[in-house]
């Protein structure tokens, strides 16, 4: 009766079973060619995220600039207006 309940508790420590192997298949090292294909994948993904880092401070950089309107504009008017 106990043998068939199987808790999460009992799935997380691996057994001396029959099919240990499996298991240490599944939680072995990658291998050298797994970690250069990951290590390429993170490569590309860091540079992916600056590059999109980059177009929004360029964006918001762009919008501040069409929303404040240039302060030496601004001191022509008032030099202008006081004449």
């Amino acid at each position: 009766m106990g043998e068939d309940n199987i808790g999460p508790d009992d799935e997380a420590v691996p057994g001396t079973g029959v099919n240990d192997h499996a298991w240490e298949r599944e939680h072995r090292h990658p291998t050298p060619e797994q970690a250069r294909s990951i290590g390429y994948r993170r490569r590309d993904a860091e540079a992916k995220l600056e590059q999109h880092q980059q177009e929004a401070r360029e964006k918001a950089d762009h919008a501040e600039e069409q929303d404040t309107p240039d302060k030496d504009t601004n001191q022509k008017d008032t030099k202008e207006e006081g004449s």
